[in-house]
């Protein structure tokens, strides 16, 4: 189905609509949604006309700067290439103006790249770009009878005496983290999110997603960073963090605890997870994936420009801040 309205489908329409057809049978000869066929007939004031509609549809198709604009074939080029690693369009267009500030021709709105990904001729082509795009939303079960069923962590620090400062994102090495379960509850990996640049650590549990066994784990990739990068993580209520006094006590690193069923209170790391989701979906089972495997994914998410840094990677952005890992 061609992606908008043409001139034969006009004057089907026109007929239908002397003959006081029902809209929504005229949508179902046309194959349209209702929505594109009000829209149309609602496209010039007045008695619809066929051929009235087919020039004001051509004339501003002609007109739009929308259309010209990435008919650029580099600017193409880049946006199809960023698409296929999972960039966003807002990421996209954000990275273009860093790149060429003074270059109007390689830069494009979020709204023109999301008009011209669904307006491709190529079917094929089309589908490919629009199942690369991001979820705008997404279902959240509540985990209240989870939260119900844990065990209790003994000397938790609230999220309530986390110093105040860590609330501003102004400093460096202040963390979120979480897990994402696997397939039947049989696999796991941790995640771990920087508050302030969104650098990501996807981390291996390939051993075993009991407390042990995600704190050690933990621990290894803390003591990989540099000091500044290690001052305070800030977890839900999960009982894998039983052994949280071990983790501070080797790293330096204060956990303090969400409060139940407030996982807003850990928005960077409860996205983080979504975007991580749409690699390893709902079902997966992560014994299949190796410790590159995982790593691979986290440098896609580290290596994507981010609005929050300008733009900037969360890479990049620690660079400028003299900090190398």
């Amino acid at each position: 189905m061609a992606s908008r309205i043409n001139l034969p489908e006009r004057e089907i329409l026109f007929k239908h609509l002397a003959l006081n057809t029902p809209k929504g049978e005229i949508a179902k000869i046309l194959k349209r949604h209702r929505s594109a066929l009000y829209k149309e007939i609602n496209r010039i004031p007045g008695q619809y006309s066929p051929s009235t509609a087919q020039s004001d549809a051509c004339l501003k198709s002609k007109n739009s700067k929308k259309t010209i604009k990435l008919q650029n074939e580099e600017l193409q080029k880049f946006v199809k290439s960023k698409i296929f690693e999972l960039w966003s369009p807002e990421q996209i267009s954000g990275r273009l103006k860093l790149l060429y500030p003074n270059n109007p021709k390689m830069n494009v709105s979020t709204e023109t790249i999301y008009r011209f990904i669904y307006n491709l001729e190529d079917e094929v082509e089309k589908t490919k770009l629009i199942k690369h795009l991001r979820r705008r939303k997404k279902k959240r079960h509540s985990r209240k009878n989870k939260t119900q069923k844990r065990g209790k962590i003994f000397n938790m620090k609230s999220i309530h005496e986390r110093p105040q400062s860590v609330e501003t994102r102004v400093d460096l090495g202040h963390w979120e983290g979480d897990l994402i379960i696997g397939k039947d509850h049989k696999s796991a990996i941790g995640t771990l999110v920087e508050r302030k640049t969104r650098f990501t650590l996807i981390v291996d549990l390939l051993n075993g997603k009991d407390s042990k066994e995600t704190v050690e784990a933990f621990i290894d990739e803390f003591e990989r960073m540099p000091p500044c990068l290690k001052k305070t993580l800030t977890y839900d209520r999960g009982t894998e963090m039983s052994y949280h006094a071990r983790l501070t006590t080797a790293t330096g690193v204060e956990v303090y605890f969400a409060d139940p069923h407030s996982p807003w209170q850990r928005g960077s790391n409860e996205n983080t997870n979504g975007l991580i989701r749409t690699f390893y979906p709902k079902g997966t089972d992560f014994s299949n994936y190796s410790e590159e495997d995982l790593k691979v994914v986290q440098n896609s998410l580290n290596n994507r420009p981010r609005k929050v840094l300008k733009f900037l990677t969360p890479i990049e952005f620690l660079q400028a801040n003299n900090v190398n890992l």
